[in-house]
C-alpha cells in the first residue's frame, strides 16, 4: 500500500471511530410519571482525539482551498484551524505581499471559517 493511501485510510478510520462511538444514555424513569420533561438527555463531551481529528480535517479543507487559488500554488503555507470556533491561522513563507491577501481571502471563502490570522512572512530574494 502506498504511503498516501495509508495516510488517507488511517485518517478515515480514526474519524469514523471517533464519531461512531457516541454513548447513548437512556432516561431512568423511577417515578413512572408520563411528563415528557422528566426525561433528560445526556450528551458526552467530545474527546481530545475527536477534537484534534476535527481540527485537522478543518485545517486540511482550508489548505486545499488555498493551494487551489491561482497565484498560491507553489507557496509554503501551513494552516492551523479550530473547527469549533472557525478561527484559522496561516503561517509560512510567501514570495510577494499580494500572496498574503490572496491566502487570507481564500481561507475566508471556506465554509465554517469565522476569522483568519496571517502570520505569513515575506521570503527575501537573493542570498549573498
Amino acid at each position: 500500500m502506498k504511503l498516501p493511501q495509508l495516510v488517507v485510510s488511517s485518517g478515515l478510520a480514526i474519524a469514523v471511530a471517533a464519531f461512531a462511538y457516541t454513548p447513548a444514555f437512556a432516561a431512568n424513569s423511577t417515578t413512572g410519571a408520563s411528563d415528557s420533561t422528566a426525561a433528560t438527555s445526556v450528551q458526552a463531551a467530545p474527546t481530545k482525539k475527536s477534537v484534534r481529528a476535527a481540527n485537522r480535517a478543518f485545517s486540511k479543507t482550508v489548505q486545499k482551498a488555498i493551494f487551489k487559488t491561482k497565484g498560491l500554488e507553489h507557496t509554503t503555507i501551513s494552516v492551523f484551524g479550530n473547527a469549533k470556533t472557525g478561527h484559522v491561522t496561516l503561517a509560512g513563507q510567501i514570495m510577494s505581499e499580494d500572496q498574503d491577501g490572496l491566502a487570507v481571502d481564500a481561507a475566508k471563502q471556506v465554509q465554517g471559517v469565522t476569522s483568519v490570522s496571517s502570520k505569513l512572512t515575506l521570503r527575501e530574494q537573493g542570498g549573498s
